[in-house]
């Protein structure tokens, strides 16, 4: 047993138990020293955020219910070679185009990198030798791709303020979005045109509003 297999059993025992375990049988259990089930407390704490708390008057440990109510563990369970897959995706995304989902990405950026930390794996390899350089990019403003990939996804008409390189002018469309391309460091959106009655290419960076 390893040692985030540990920490799911021992999850599963507190969870199924209405009384305070005691140390002895964890130990039993887990099938473990004392000292391995001290580091399987601590990374239940550390990393999950658990309420487990030790009653001395009881010689066992227990959840909090009154911290934050039933606790449970993530229902989205990887492996190590998924959560390394999970991480290089990032990697990519973060490479390809700095800052673009910053704010949404690191929360999760952050937990997978505590489940590996749990195992005692790190992220280390990835950001060292994975690396796409990048040539000449232009910085697509966050909020509009945001705009579009959810407007792409959600399959929604979306109605933008375009301005455009050739003819260096203005103009209001609404596009039914087809698809969002990455070419030579810049981002492309292909949509229908209402206005043209065709389709277009847009390049995100010359959205001025979404």
């Amino acid at each position: 047993m390893n040692s985030f297999q540990r920490i799911y059993q021992l999850h599963r025992i507190l969870a199924s138990r209405t009384q305070p375990v005691s140390h002895q049988v964890l130990e039993e259990r887990l099938e473990c020293s004392r000292a391995t089930v001290n580091r399987t407390i601590e990374s239940l704490r550390l990393y999950f955020n658990a309420p487990l708390v030790y009653d001395r008057e009881r010689n066992g440990y227990y959840y909090d219910a009154q911290v934050n109510g039933v606790f449970e563990l993530s229902g989205i369970w990887f492996d190590a070679n998924e959560l390394y897959a999970l991480l290089t995706v990032q990697q990519l995304l973060e490479q390809i185009q700095p800052r673009l989902l910053d704010i949404q990405l690191k929360p999760v950026k952050d937990r997978l990198e505590k489940i590996l930390a749990s195992r005692h794996l790190s992220n280390h390899e990835i950001n060292s030798r994975i690396r796409i350089p990048s040539m000449m990019g232009r910085n697509t403003a966050l909020p509009y791709f945001q705009s579009v990939t959810s407007a792409l996804l959600q399959r929604t008409q979306l109605k933008i303020t375009y301005h455009s390189r050739s003819h260096d002018q203005q103009t209001d469309r609404v596009i039914s979005s087809q698809q969002l391309t990455h070419y030579r460091d810049n981002w492309y959106l292909d949509a229908y045109c209402h206005k043209r009655n065709a389709l277009r290419s847009f390049a995100l960076e010359r959205i001025v509003s979404a």
